[in-house]
């Protein structure tokens, strides 16, 4: 469905898992795009989010094809694992975080195993609600906790906690936002004031190139 011109939004699936799309023409011909994947009772199971060049979308889809049919993700031994900084988290680094947290790993063990800095992982693991904010944090002993179930969230139950989840940003939010960020708000009061989530405010201060103490946050929470 095309509400605009420079703003597509698709939805399809089957039985089991749906695909709700956006993509949204940006400044310089570029494309923003955001995927959540969920079942259809309305539980996500994933979310891709990024920008690309609008030239480049055909010949990345067919990209993208070739990589489901043909290639395997097994996990690159630690001894070749490459530096992950500034890189998105993807569902396996978030399990193998989830799976060392859960074991005893120190912050600085899962750093070092994930090719993170350790502010990332700290704040990774507040955004997953397995830690305190970074902040707040205090060196403390902690037994291996028993493995868990990944909690499964759907976006009804994640706009209670924050009522603009998943929603476009208008200019005048954008403005606002970067208006705050200068005046001093941390992450966490923009997310508050905004309703969304702090990676979702962490990834629009970079976006915009705010300035002020949360856009420098927002460096070290994603990456």
């Amino acid at each position: 469905m095309q509400d605009a011109t420079t703003t597509v939004r698709l939805e399809v699936g089957g039985p089991r898992r749906r695909y709700n799309l956006r993509a949204e023409l940006v400044a310089e011909g570029r494309v923003e795009i955001a995927v959540v994947v969920s079942s259809p009772d309305g539980v996500i199971h994933g979310e891709l989010a990024g920008e690309v060049d609008a030239r480049d979308l055909g010949e990345l889809g067919r990209h993208l094809a070739t990589i489901a049919r043909t290639a395997s993700f097994a996990a690159p031994p630690a001894e070749v694992r490459a530096s992950n900084r500034g890189q998105a988290w993807t569902q396996e680094a978030v399990a193998r975080l989830q799976e060392g947290h859960r074991g005893g790993k120190s912050p600085e063990q899962l750093a070092e195993e994930l090719g993170r800095s350790e502010n990332s992982i700290r704040w990774k693991l507040h955004g997953l609600e397995l830690a305190p904010r970074p902040g707040d944090f205090v060196p403390a002993p902690r037994t291996p906790a028993e493995p868990e179930e990944p909690k499964a969230y759907t976006v009804e139950e994640k706009r209670r906690l924050y009522p603009h989840a998943y929603k476009p940003w208008e200019p005048a939010d954008e403005h606002r936002l970067a208006e705050r960020c200068a005046q001093g708000a941390s992450l966490y009061d923009l997310s508050q004031e905004f309703g969304r989530n702090e990676g979702a405010i962490a990834s629009r201060l970079l976006k915009i190139h705010a300035e002020g103490p949360a856009a420098e946050e927002a460096w070290e929470y994603g990456g």
